[in-house]
């Protein structure tokens, strides 16, 4: 969403009470599911208009909010957040804090509302921060899994949750990082297509895990490997699933996991004849690792060969395959003389 204002929300802003509308939104971010589960964040544009009075839609977990009820709700929220900065007290209220979730919901870049929210979280006594520390990270994963093109991919938002997770483990709170990368991480590079941020984050959690973890890593290889094959033109997921193949610590586990995926991609791009560069990338760097067998390097070099004939001669697609063949032998070869 644009941070800009037009002309007829400015008008809006001065025409009514924003108030009301401020803590109608407050409530609808505050009260978080008691199961643990997220809330599904869209905002509305003008094509869809709400009845006077309402200040929001919402169907069990998912709440809409009108772009418009959202910039009214924010002035009143960056008044009640200035008045933090000036009095500065020891801990962040309760008002300050819930309206700095509006702040996060207008502008996910806004450091000073992150920072007031880890220091709630830290007021808290030690017996309470555990719950404490659960409810943000519940209300943090709804923002960057919401429908909305900034939060996804948004830089504060993301370093804000390694933090949160990084506090869970001085507690000595054990995070899922599977679950983590298969509700939040993909759901976010799922609505934000090559999600650096996303996927760094998905990294940073992999490399926490111990490393007699084998079998953990091969779990999130296979779920990486199917959001990939669902998405095969997202670059950022097959490089990931390449990192997580490269994590495997057990040899023998790392050489069965590369050939059974590479195996299943190969099968997918001769299938829906996938040409584009990111699959291939991913290909050609699985099989000029030496985990891969001479059959399967074979049986890539046949897949290529294939698509190939089926598109012109002179295309750019041909030229591409026939690059990731020339880099993936000479990248074996280099890899056989160094041994």
């Amino acid at each position: 969403m644009s941070r800009s204002l037009d002309s007829d929300v400015l008008r809006n802003l001065k025409s009514e009470d924003p108030t009301p509308i401020y803590k109608d939104i407050c409530s609808a971010l505050t009260c978080l599911p008691e199961d643990g589960s997220l809330l599904e964040i869209e905002l509305l544009g003008k094509a869809h208009p709400l009845e006077p009075g309402v200040n929001y839609l919402q169907d069990g977990n998912a709440i809409a909010v009108p772009k418009l009820r959202l910039a009214q709700a924010f002035f009143v929220a960056r008044q009640i957040i200035q008045k933090y900065l000036i009095t500065r007290p020891e801990h962040p209220s309760n008002e300050t804090v819930t309206a700095t979730a509006v702040v996060l919901l207008m502008d996910p870049e806004h450091l000073t509302a992150a920072n007031i929210r880890k220091r709630a979280v830290v007021s808290n006594n030690l017996s309470e921060r555990d719950s404490a520390l659960g409810k943000e990270k519940q209300f943090i994963d709804s923002l960057l899994t919401a429908r909305l093109h900034r939060h996804t991919k948004s830089p504060t938002l993301w370093s804000h949750r390694r933090w949160l997770i990084q506090h869970f483990r001085k507690l000595g709170a054990v995070s899922d990082a599977r679950h983590d990368i298969a509700t939040v991480v993909m759901v976010a590079a799922e609505r934000h297509p090559r999600n650096y941020y996303a996927w760094q984050h998905a990294r940073w959690l992999l490399q926490n895990l111990a490393d007699e973890q084998s079998e953990a890593i091969m779990n999130i290889g296979d779920d990486v490997k199917e959001w990939c094959l669902k998405h095969h033109n997202d670059i950022s997921g097959w490089m990931y699933l390449t990192f997580v193949i490269q994590n495997i610590q057990d040899a023998g586990s790392r050489a069965r996991q590369c050939s059974s995926m590479l195996t299943d991609t190969l099968g997918m791009a001769k299938s829906f004849r996938w040409t584009n560069e990111s699959v291939w990338v991913f290909l050609r760097t699985i099989v000029a690792s030496s985990l891969v067998s001479r059959e399967l390097f074979e049986s890539f070099l046949a897949t290529s060969k294939s698509l190939s004939s089926t598109v012109g001669a002179d295309s750019a697609t041909v030229r591409h395959l026939d690059a990731s063949v020339e880099w993936a032998r000479q990248h074996r070869q280099d890899l056989r003389e160094r041994t």
